[in-house]
């Protein structure tokens, strides 16, 4: 039986996204704003992020870092 936790499960915390991903939880829910990742909510309506949402903020920030604007960036997920 395997013991890993499926990508697409929402388990992480803020706290743990913004270590994991060098990002601040301003530029976290800005990319939430602007539709670029879609935290689950728990009951108490905090986020809640699964691998695949911390995969795609690590690519987010290589976009940023290397001059990509989010409108470029929206572009480019979307494709």
């Amino acid at each position: 039986m395997k013991n890993d936790i499926p990508d697409d499960v929402a388990t992480f915390p803020m706290s743990v996204v913004k270590e994991l991903t060098n990002l601040t939880g301003r530029q976290i829910r800005y990319y939430e704003e602007q539709g670029l990742i879609h935290p689950a909510r728990n009951d108490g309506n905090r986020r809640l992020f699964s691998m695949k949402d911390i995969n795609r903020l690590k690519q987010i920030k290589q976009f940023i870092d290397k001059g990509i604007n989010v409108a470029g960036i929206k572009a480019m997920l979307r494709d």
